[in-house]
């Protein structure tokens, strides 16, 4: 079954003691390094594939400890890390234009194991649009790379599969270093039992923001 925006409530689980998943703060240096490898590795995956990696740079990104970043651990014995990606609690899209102004959350550097099965980007969207919830903002707002040194094809199945998960294509422009983007926003929803597949760790404001609540799991 395609995941779309009308998919909203999660039915079932592995188990009634734990969920199967976790999203967690990446908080030492050892989880940093370990979603920065994460990266590398679908930097590479990408490699085999011809296709340039769209941010480079984000490696480093993930071991910087300024960063806050979350990670999806499959919630098991060895707790392996499924996906990862950073948040923006106070978002800047001014360029953008228009009138995009709308209070939201911003993620970016999105990225998902390559050897993890094809549902990692649905856990994280579900996700997502539950926690934004949570943080009563109305939107999660991201861009998705637009490759122009590889086969349109590849732009054309990550869009299409970034529609199915229920986000919203705005349009496409550059960003302020020169990438070209397409400009997505997801509607934050509550999402009934998500909390029996995937425990949230993250807090709903951190030393990032202006208040320490943490999240409460539903």
């Amino acid at each position: 079954m395609k995941a779309t925006a009308a998919a909203t409530t999660w039915h079932g689980g592995q188990g009634a003691d734990r969920p199967a998943y976790e999203v967690r703060p990446l908080l030492t240096p050892a989880a940093r390094a370990e979603a920065a490898a994460l990266v590398e590795d679908r930097i590479h995956a990408l490699a085999a594939l011809h296709i340039a990696p769209p941010y480079p740079h984000a490696p480093a990104v993930f071991r910087e400890d300024q960063t806050e970043a979350v990670g999806l651990y499959e919630n098991d014995a060895e707790a392996v890390l499924a996906g990862c990606l950073v948040l923006h609690r106070h978002h800047d899209l001014r360029h953008w234009g228009g009138d995009d102004s709308e209070p939201g959350l911003l993620v970016s550097l999105a990225h998902t194991a390559p050897d993890r099965d094809g549902r990692t980007g649905w856990r994280m969207t579900m996700w997502l649009r539950d926690y934004a919830d949570r943080l009563q903002t109305p939107w999660v707002y991201a861009e998705a790379p637009r490759w122009h040194a590889s086969d349109d094809r590849a732009v054309g199945r990550l869009l299409s599969h970034l529609r199915d998960l229920g986000w919203e294509v705005l349009g496409s422009g550059r960003r302020p270093e020169g990438q070209r983007v397409a400009r997505l926003r997801l509607a934050a929803t509550a999402t009934p039992g998500l909390a029996a597949m995937i425990h949230c760790a993250v807090p709903l404001t951190t030393a990032y923001g202006p208040r320490a609540e943490q999240a409460a799991a539903r």
